[in-house]
């Protein structure tokens, strides 16, 4: 009986160690196989090669003509004198060098070295006093030909300059312009008060909303803050094809300039019938504040 007994002790023991031995190979097996790649999942490893060669040559850059400015120019509305030196302007600046920075120096000289770039620095910002002390403005005559037009009667009934169909050939022009303050001081503010007269004689097919402007021009510079003037009153005098006399006003920002600056203020107006731009210089201000 007792050689029963422990027959069955040793066959319980020996089954115990072969389960035992069966799980540690089966827990090898599935580790390995958790380890590697799934037998049907997408690589997820690049196929490709390193290359640590040096780049190739680059691409050409394509040409770029300035002609698709000219519309932007059109609208802003420079005359072909003024587009064809906007033309040569950046040209000029599109050829120069670009800024470079030199490689940096690991024995101890400075890290790099830049190219220099021209900044404009305010000198002195003037004080604004606390009274006004503008003076009242002045009527500037604009034509050095002759003896300034004087405007007939606005909107006032009379005898009709044209009663018949005609064709407007003459050019407008301006019979008055103020400035408020009057050159050459700007009166340490950043905005200057227009005021003009316009003029087109019969046959005239009147002056269109948006084609009178004034616009200035800093240290001879290209002209910038383009501005509509208002008309406050005036047009045909008696009816379509007569004399149109207007008056017309706004402000001009003086934005850009600086203590010493050399403004000049210009208006212009544009015959409707023709599209014509009439250019008349209005006064030159020296800046005696800093308007950024």
């Amino acid at each position: 009986m007792k050689d029963t007994g422990r027959r069955w002790l040793i066959a319980a023991i020996g089954l115990f160690a072969f389960l035992l031995v069966g799980w540690v190979l089966l827990a090898l097996q599935l580790n390995s196989a958790l380890a590697g790649p799934l037998p049907y999942g997408p690589g997820l490893r690049s196929r490709l090669p390193a290359d640590y060669s040096a780049d190739g040559p680059g691409r050409s850059v394509v040409v770029v003509s300035l002609s698709i400015l000219d519309e932007a120019m059109e609208m802003l509305g420079l005359t072909d004198e003024e587009a064809a030196a906007a033309h040569e302007q950046m040209e000029l600046a599109m050829g120069l060098p670009v800024p470079t920075a030199t490689a940096m120096d690991f024995d101890g000289a400075a890290p790099y070295t830049a190219t220099p770039t021209v900044t404009r620095t305010p000198t002195k910002t003037a004080t604004p006093t606390a009274t006004n002390t503008r003076p009242p403005p002045t009527r500037t005559p604009t034509e050095t030909d002759g003896p300034t037009r004087t405007p007939g009667p606005t909107n006032t009934p009379g005898a009709p300059t044209a009663t018949s169909a005609g064709s407007d050939t003459d050019d407008p022009s301006f019979t008055s312009i103020v400035l408020s303050p009057p050159p050459p001081d700007n009166g340490g503010g950043c905005e200057i008060d227009v005021t003009v007269d316009v003029f087109d004689p019969a046959f005239s097919e009147g002056i269109a909303n948006g084609d009178v402007m004034v616009r200035i021009s800093i240290n001879g510079g290209l002209p910038v803050n383009y501005e509509d003037l208002d008309i406050l009153s005036g047009g045909f005098v008696s009816g379509f094809g007569s004399d149109w006399v207007a008056t017309y006003e706004d402000d001009v920002d003086l934005d850009g300039a600086y203590t010493g600056d050399t403004v000049l203020v210009e208006v212009k107006v544009k015959d409707i019938a023709n599209g014509k731009w009439v250019i008349v210089p209005a006064g030159t201000y020296t800046m005696t504040c800093d308007c950024p």
